[in-house]
């Protein structure tokens, strides 16, 4: 059964399908069996109603994203990296319950069932076969249960990954430990002198009414699992209500070093203020702590330099003279009762020097070419948008210091940087940066690369080739264009081109052949990079093993 909490509905569901199965070991008559596709219906209800749920929760991430992005992106995709598993793990399940039931009617594929109302358990007649489901799920040896594609085997193991994939969503050891997931898939034990294991507890010598029901309680389950883990992300995060247990003076001047002749800058408020409630401020030292805004022992400097605007005051003085340069104050926020809190400015300081110019490249001292190269071009002191920016073998985009650089055919890129300053313009010199290619990537099938060994089961798992960029600044994307997959199957090398980076269903049927000890190779393995260019990216050999 699942862990953690359960509605009331979970509790008497999972009671009945406990007793339905205790029954079953009495060999009571099919009429029982008619009761499996009453809870099997059930909780496909719960499960939809888990569903909705979750979806509410995924609409609360994001309207909390779309107002506070910076804030919740991190534990947005956290929860939305929740979904693709739970999803994945869920219809897996399905696809497994499909499986079990279109083979107990004797069909030979999911697909060859004619109509999709034959999944449905009511609509099953042999509800009470129990020979093919544990042949398929558990085999002929309950001791060794069998592995493979839709076996108990591969479902265990993908609900432990799911467990553990679910719990790393979350840095905290201790908050990954309070989470109780449910999904247990610890052996039975001794079982009438039987070591009985969690596979075939579950799923041997189970009629197909009963197996196909335990699938959708694990599927309830998953959805449980997957509620609990975005419920816990989404107290990471306040998006409905915002709390504050301190009020505080903030300064936060546009810059600390300002260039002689420009102005100083500085944006004073008190933390969690209102865009409907304008503090007020005068700029001065030496106060007492009394509340109101004439207070004692203040030695007032030029208070008209202060302007209100978005709940922020403002406060700005001509830059004259070089040299080190302090200030402090009193700021005042109305209070909920009508009557004005003042929260003390500390002393600041701030430095008056002549111009320098400072480049920062956003990845590194190299632009790539075929890329757009991310750059921050900024000089202290000076607004980003009255910075006039020019670069020579380069073309560029963007503007307020941040740039997009694309490099010609040269080795070097030099960029320029000046500004106008009181009338004058002011040239702040050059930065040069080395132009290098963008590397190859590397390919990968089924979590390999170059020559190396494979399970059968990841190599059958496996959709097609991704091309990675390994240690590179960007994040970049290569397309597979085409490769070949080639095989010697029953002595004959047989090879089928694939177009894209999916198998072509020919090659799947290749590598359905292969067997322990056999080889694969992926070759002549194309990729087109973002800059229009074809790669060849060479070849993966891969021993099955």
């Amino acid at each position: 059964m699942a862990g953690g909490k359960e509605s009331p509905r979970q509790k008497m569901i999972g009671m009945m399908y406990l007793v339905l199965t205790a029954l079953l070991a009495m060999n009571v008559s099919k009429d029982i069996l008619d009761a499996f596709v009453i809870i099997n219906d059930g909780i496909e209800v719960t499960n939809k109603n888990f569903m909705a749920k979750n979806e509410f929760t995924y609409n609360l991430f994001e309207k909390a994203k779309a107002n506070d992005p910076d804030k919740v992106k991190k534990f947005y995709d956290k929860a939305f990296r929740a979904k693709g598993l739970a999803d994945a793990l869920y219809f897996h399940i399905e696809e497994l319950k499909k499986h079990i039931i279109a083979k107990t009617a004797g069909f030979e594929s999911i697909e060859a069932v004619p109509d999709d109302s034959l999944f449905l358990l009511k609509n099953v007649d042999s509800k009470d076969n129990y020979d093919i489901p544990t042949h398929i799920l558990v085999g002929s040896d309950p001791a060794n249960p069998v592995e493979g594609a839709f076996t108990a085997r591969e479902l265990r193991v993908m609900i432990d990954e799911f467990k553990n994939d679910l719990l790393f969503l979350f840095d905290d050891e201790d908050e990954r430990a309070a989470l109780q997931l449910g999904l247990s898939t610890e052996d039975f034990g001794m079982v009438n002198g039987n070591q009985e294991s969690w596979e075939t507890g579950n799923f041997d010598h189970i009629p197909l009414a009963a197996s196909v029901t335990g699938l959708t309680r694990i599927q309830s389950d998953i959805r449980n699992a997957e509620a609990d883990i975005i419920k816990a992300l989404y107290r990471n995060i306040s998006a409905d209500d915002f709390k504050f247990d301190t009020l505080a003076a903030k300064v936060i001047p546009q810059s600390n070093y300002v260039i002689q002749g420009d102005s100083f800058r500085a944006d004073v408020f008190v933390a969690a203020f209102s865009t409907t409630q304008d503090p007020r401020m005068r700029v001065g030292f030496e106060f007492n702590d009394s509340s109101d805004f004439a207070v004692g022992s203040f030695e007032e400097l030029d208070s008209n330099n202060i302007t209100i605007k978005n709940g922020m005051a403002r406060y700005t003085v001509p830059a004259s003279a070089e040299g080190v340069k302090e200030w402090g104050g009193v700021i005042q926020i109305k209070a909920p009762d009508g009557t004005w809190a003042s929260y003390k400015v500390p002393k600041q300081s701030y430095t008056v020097a002549k111009p320098a110019l400072v480049v920062s490249p956003t990845a590194m001292n190299v632009f790539y070419r075929g890329l757009d190269n991310p750059v921050e071009v900024s000089v202290p002191g000076v607004p980003t948008d009255k910075l006039q920016v020019t670069m020579s073998n380069a073309s560029k985009s963007g503007s307020n210091g941040n740039f997009k650089v694309r490099p010609g055919k040269g080795q070097t890129v030099s960029v320029n940087v000046s500004a106008e300053i009181n009338g004058k313009n002011t040239n702040f010199g050059k930065k040069e940066f080395r132009v290098k290619n963008v590397p190859d990537p590397k390919p990968y099938f089924g979590g390999k690369t170059g020559s190396d060994n494979i399970p059968r089961k990841n190599l059958l798992a496996a959709a097609g080739i991704i091309a990675k960029m390994e240690n590179f600044e960007f994040d970049l994307r290569f397309e597979i264009i085409s490769y070949q997959v080639s095989a010697t199957i029953r002595g004959n090398v047989v090879e089928q081109m694939c177009k894209g980076p999916a198998l072509s269903s020919n090659a799947k049927k290749i590598i359905a052949e292969l067997k322990s000890g056999q080889k694969v190779y992926l070759e002549k393995v194309k990729a087109k990079g973002p800059d229009g260019t074809i790669r060849d990216l060479g070849t993966i050999a891969l021993k099955v093993i």
